[in-house]
C-alpha cells in the first residue's frame, strides 16, 4: 500500500542525481582539500528538493529510498584504489551530512509549498 504513495521516477531521478553529486563532491575533496566541502555539501539540497517536487504525498519516502539505493554503490566506488579514500568513518560522515542536506532541501520545498497554499487560502477568503 505504501508503494503507491510515491513515484518510482522520483526515486530514480533523485538517486541518480544524489550519486552524481556524491561522486563530484568527493572528487573535489580529493583534489582541493576541505575548502570545497563547505560549499559542495550544500549541493545536496538539490536532490532533496527534486524529491519533494516529484512526490507531494511522500517526499521523505522518496528521498530515503533514493539515498538507500545510491549510497552503497557510491561508498563501494570510493573504496576503490583510483579514488583517494579518507577512511570508512569519514565516508560515512560525508554520507550522513549529505542525507541531512537532502532532507533540508525537501523541507525547504515543503515549507514553500505550505506558505503558498496558506497565501492562496487567505487571498480567496
Amino acid at each position: 500500500m505504501w508503494v503507491k504513495a510515491f513515484s518510482w521516477s522520483g526515486v530514480i531521478a533523485c538517486s541518480s542525481l544524489y550519486g552524481l553529486l556524491f561522486l563530484a563532491v568527493r572528487y573535489l575533496i580529493a583534489i582541493g582539500g576541505a575548502n570545497h566541502v563547505q560549499f559542495g555539501l550544500l549541493l545536496f539540497m538539490i536532490p532533496g528538493a527534486l524529491a519533494a517536487l516529484m512526490s507531494k504525498e511522500a517526499p521523505f519516502t522518496v528521498l530515503l529510498l533514493a539515498v538507500l539505493l545510491a549510497s552503497p554503490p557510491c561508498l563501494a566506488l570510493m573504496q576503490l584504489s583510483t579514488f583517494h579514500s579518507v577512511g570508512l568513518g569519514q565516508e560515512i560522515a560525508i554520507i550522513t551530512s549529505a542525507v541531512f542536506w537532502c532532507g533540508s532541501g525537501a523541507l525547504a520545498v515543503m515549507l514553500c509549498r505550505t506558505l503558498v497554499e496558506i497565501h492562496q487560502r487567505q487571498s480567496r477568503g
